[in-house]
């Protein structure tokens, strides 16, 4: 009898550690910061710096998209500032400017619905663009710090209140009998909204060790296993309105103001690593002018995210 007492509580604690090892190895939580800078190709101008705090959380519930076993629903929110300014940082004739000085301050909010090839994203946004981001505020005292190269922000894009909407759509194929390629993945992206409306198409080659969709980094996406590959990607981006360098498109005031060009290239290329709990990542971004003055943009990305 005691004997058999004995193997059954072992059975049961035996069970209960498994039980709690894939609990614990389940993440439905992500939080990842994110910095966009030019500052390693020794320039400072155009789309010069970004930073953004993201929370991702797998929900239980499934609502708005249609049930898929094994890819649950997602929720993302994002808090993020962004800055632009032109070449020229110390000129205030507005001939000679390149584009507006212009900053951003947005959260963001969107849900996700994966299945093993593909992803769906409907999202929200609402912004201030202006002196009220903070985002030259903060760009003067970081140079006043490091006492070089003070910008004047001459001309920046007036105070004003942004709304946007956006849907995006990924569609993987697998690459069979390649020990080296993974995935190529179509993008399809609209915006719609005051701050920027779009229609961007784009393609992009993995190679290495890429999860599905559905619990791939590559999408944004909560997963459990590990991944370590590289990307590389073009688009295409077709622009209807970008307030950041035409000013609000239903009234504005600012003191300068350049027409978007509609149509800019995208270049995307980098490396991302996610261990068990943990996700890496270092991305090179180069696009084609956003007004007919400037010229063509690079800045690096790097990202570090945990789960929970």
């Amino acid at each position: 009898m005691l004997l058999r007492k004995a193997i059954l509580w072992l059975l049961l604690l035996q069970t209960l550690h498994q039980v709690t090892a894939q609990n614990q190895n389940t993440y439905r939580h992500q939080i990842s910061v994110q910095h966009d800078n030019d500052f390693v190709f020794a320039i400072d101008r155009y789309y010069t710096t970004g930073s953004f705090v993201r929370y991702d959380h797998l929900l239980k519930d499934q609502f708005i998209f249609k049930p898929v076993a094994n890819a649950p629903l997602q929720l993302s929110l994002e808090l993020g500032q962004q800055t632009f300014t032109p070449r020229e940082l110390f000129e205030s004739d507005f001939d000679l400017l390149e584009r507006p000085y212009a900053g951003y301050l947005f959260t963001k909010a969107w849900l996700s619905r994966a299945s093993a090839v593909s992803v769906w994203e409907l999202g929200a946004e609402l912004g201030l663009a202006g002196p009220q981001s903070q985002a030259g505020a903060f760009q003067v005292a970081y140079h006043k710090l490091i006492n070089e190269f003070i910008p004047v922000w001459a001309g920046e894009i007036a105070n004003s209140f942004h709304v946007n909407t956006e849907a995006s759509y990924y569609k993987d194929v697998k690459i069979a009998r390649s020990n080296v390629l993974s995935y190529l993945t179509w993008q399809s992206k609209v915006a719609l909204g005051t701050r920027s409306s779009f229609v961007q198409q784009g393609v992009f080659l993995y190679l290495g060790d890429r999860a599905a969709a559905y619990e791939s980094s590559a999408f944004g996406r909560i997963g459990q296993v590990s991944e370590f590959y590289g990307f590389s990607g073009l688009s295409l981006k077709y622009v209807i309105n970008n307030a950041l360098v035409e000013g609000h498109p239903f009234g504005d005031d600012s003191p300068f103001t350049l027409s978007a060009v509609p149509f800019v290239w995208q270049w995307d290329s980098g490396l991302r690593y996610r261990t068990s709990r943990m996700t890496y990542q270092a991305v090179y971004h180069w696009q084609t002018k956003e007004t007919r003055r400037e010229g063509p943009w690079h800045y690096m990305s790097f990202a570090v995210g945990i789960r929970f």
